[in-house]
């Protein structure tokens, strides 16, 4: 699903794809893996390492504490985007991490290029070792979370792939 989200008069595109408890949040494009639970009045959001905590009150919502003012604007269910040209087939959105932290040495793919499964992505320098980080799968590359020369945490998405 894709919507306009207006934050206290700030503009946000924001892009959800999946389904609670687990799913991916592109907001003004850059990608965010999160888990979501209901917990009485409150939702309980974990993105990465971090916990956040939201109460919603009509346009009201309340995150970590911190009342906001909340619009959401143009709603678009994710099945009329993600139905396209190809019909209504299921699209797999996949986030490529690195299985530790490190130095990115060299980034070989771009946002919109085709990838095959083991093609690789990255190249991870970790202990004195380089790593390729490779396609999990035949994909399209919806976009590239690093550089090269960035030092990296090991929750860190490298790409965010889509396939189908």
């Amino acid at each position: 699903m894709r919507f306009r989200l207006v934050v206290d008069g700030e503009v946000h595109e924001v892009e959800v794809d999946g389904a609670p408890p687990s799913f991916v949040v592109r907001v003004d494009g850059a990608a965010y893996r999160a888990k979501a639970s209901r917990d009485k009045d409150e939702i309980s959001v974990r993105i990465g390492p971090k916990r956040h905590r939201i109460a919603v009150r009509g346009r009201q919502v309340t995150v970590d504490g911190i009342p906001s003012e909340v619009q959401a604007e143009g709603f678009e269910p994710a099945s009329s985007a993600a139905a396209g040209v190809e019909g209504s087939r299921p699209v797999t959105v996949l986030e490529v991490r690195p299985p530790m932290p490190g130095r990115i040495v060299k980034v070989v793919v771009a946002a919109g290029d085709h990838v095959k499964r083991g093609q690789t992505l990255a190249v991870l320098e970790a202990m004195k070792m380089q790593n390729e980080i490779a396609a999990p799968a035949e994909a399209v590359v919806k976009s590239v979370g690093v550089r090269e020369g960035e030092s990296i945490a090991g929750d860190r998405v490298i790409a965010v792939l889509e396939g189908r």
